[in-house]
């Protein structure tokens, strides 16, 4: 697993521990983690961030043990092809390439990567914001419909994966209380509130340039309210394809 913007805020509070949670609940599986961005990094400090990030979840495990042993990380510039190269030469076996970057940085990643020769099944994993306007969003997926099969392309929001929102089709197209009351008869008005804890975190520089309107309201709160006010699906044959069908878990939507 490869992640651009290693160093971010996004990777070490959510990226990471969710990784971590992964590896706990999968002992058996073995991954090398390498982090790649523009800081003048360390393994040993790299190899910190992952530990500590991991202790938020408390993994454990020999798959966690095996991920920080051999994890590593080299600074690069995304824009250069000869360092995407370095990354891809680092890793082993099918890179899973997790792009965690502003937009506008995510296009020169992209740009980038059609100079590379990429390992075969390479999955590329694009997280939001997935461009900063629509025709910019179109121009970002002709490039990649150039780079790589849709199969391997994931656009990922991890608001979206959260399960307080993972629950809310649940709670509305199969929960025999609620849904048939959940429609515009019973229900005045709705309102979506997310107070966020968190300052900038370091992420001044991300803000600034993106905005929190971008980051947050089109990215995250607008697909909520589209959960929460959609039409029933009329086919969620793909949703159980992507959830694997856990066995003792509802099944749940595609994220991505």
């Amino acid at each position: 697993m490869l992640i651009l913007g290693g160093t971010s805020d996004l990777a070490s509070r959510l990226l990471l521990p969710g990784l971590g949670r992964l590896l706990t609940e999968q002992p058996d599986r073995r991954i090398r983690l390498i982090g790649s961005g523009r800081q003048d990094w360390d393994d040993e400090q790299w190899t910190d961030t992952v530990r500590e990030a991991f202790d938020i979840v408390e993994a454990t495990g020999p798959a966690v043990d095996h991920a920080l042993d051999d994890t590593r990380y080299l600074s690069a510039d995304v824009s250069a092809p000869e360092d995407l190269e370095k990354l891809f030469e680092a890793s082993t076996g099918i890179p899973a390439l997790y792009v965690a970057l502003p937009p506008a940085v995510t296009a020169e990643a992209v740009e980038a990567l059609k100079e590379v020769e990429l390992p075969d099944g390479t999955v590329l994993a694009m997280e939001k914001p997935f461009g900063t306007d629509r025709q910019n969003a179109a121009e970002l997926n002709a490039m990649l419909a150039r780079l790589l099969p849709e199969e391997q392309v994931f656009r990922v929001d991890h608001f979206l994966g959260t399960s307080t929102v993972l629950n809310v089709l649940g709670l509305r197209f199969t929960n025999r209380l609620f849904e048939p009351l959940w429609n515009r008869d019973h229900i005045s008005h709705v309102e979506i509130v997310y107070d966020e804890e968190l300052g900038l975190e370091g992420r001044a520089g991300y803000y600034d340039g993106t905005g929190a309107m971008v980051d947050m309201l089109q990215s995250h709160l607008m697909q909520v309210m589209a959960l929460v006010t959609m039409e029933t699906p009329p086919d969620r044959g793909g949703q159980r394809a992507a959830s694997r069908e856990i066995p003792g878990r509802p099944v749940g939507p595609a994220v991505g």
